[in-house]
């Protein structure tokens, strides 16, 4: 059945689908995602943009009870934590999107920096919006090749598997030496069979389709270590309900993960 369902979804035939049809067959199969045999992302991969009503999100910038959707339920909590313990704190939200971690986070914690970076489209128009509002204490990185101060934090709010290069990301983030690295609602997998990151098709959000790595766990902790990070907590992320693997064959473990990783220097 599934040998048939992953052919299929894989096909051009579903990705022309009209969309009712297309979430009437996610609605009965509950299938995220689809092992391909690409080698890498496609060049135009994550065809979303940035929403424009950012108006709408800054007006919560007082609202005791806001709480914005992330993949990452505890990240005020650490931050806190560790801002009580040091004078500033300095994080990168890598792949940020809308500006609603800074408005949440912004609330709370007083001596900080937030530095927002995401695709070029999105770093334009964030930085307009910040200007015009002449927001304090976030700042836009259009490039992280020009970034030269060390960070507290890097946070990659379930973002990096849907990067061709994110080991060159994540060495650039190195070299700036930044203390921990938090990667948030990230697939990994174990097999016997495979070493490599797979390129997955993502189809329960048709007619949009993504393509994302599910990465190879152990040579991901390797190329951390050998980057000088260590991994000092790993969790499931049971963020999305009903998110499964069941139509992956071959694996003796695969699903998305919380890590955090600190510096060894």
């Amino acid at each position: 059945m599934y040998k048939f369902l992953n052919k299929f979804l894989n096909s051009k035939y579903f990705d022309s689908l009209p969309k009712f049809f297309a979430r009437k067959i996610f609605k009965i199969t509950k299938i995220f995602f689809v092992q391909t045999n690409l080698k890498t992302l496609p060049t135009k991969n994550h065809p979303t943009e940035i929403h424009k009503d950012q108006e709408e999100i800054i007006k919560n910038l007082n609202n005791t009870f806001y709480r914005p959707f992330s993949t990452c339920s505890y990240l005020l909590e650490l931050l806190s934590l560790y801002a009580s313990l040091n004078r500033k704190i300095k994080i990168l939200d890598f792949g940020a999107n809308n500006i609603d971690n800074y408005v949440y986070l912004n609330r709370y914690l007083k001596n900080w920096e937030y530095i927002y970076h995401d695709l070029p489209a999105y770093n334009n128009y964030i930085d307009d919006f910040i200007k015009k509002k002449q927001f304090k204490n976030i700042n836009v990185i259009k490039n992280l090749s020009s970034m030269n101060e060390e960070l507290d934090f890097a946070f990659f709010g379930s973002s990096i598997h849907y990067v061709n290069e994110y080991k060159e990301i994540i060495k650039k983030i190195s070299n700036l030496k930044s203390k921990y690295l938090i990667f948030s609602h990230t697939p990994f997998y174990k097999s016997n069979t495979h070493a490599k990151d797979i390129v997955m098709k993502q189809v329960n959000i048709h007619p949009t389709i993504n393509y994302a790595y599910l990465i190879e766990y152990n040579n991901f902790i390797k190329f951390l270590k050998e980057n000088n990070y260590e991994v000092i907590s790993q969790n499931k992320n049971n963020f999305i309900k009903f998110l499964n693997f069941k139509n992956f064959e071959g694996f003796s473990f695969i699903s998305f993960l919380d890590l955090i990783f600190k510096r060894i220097d």
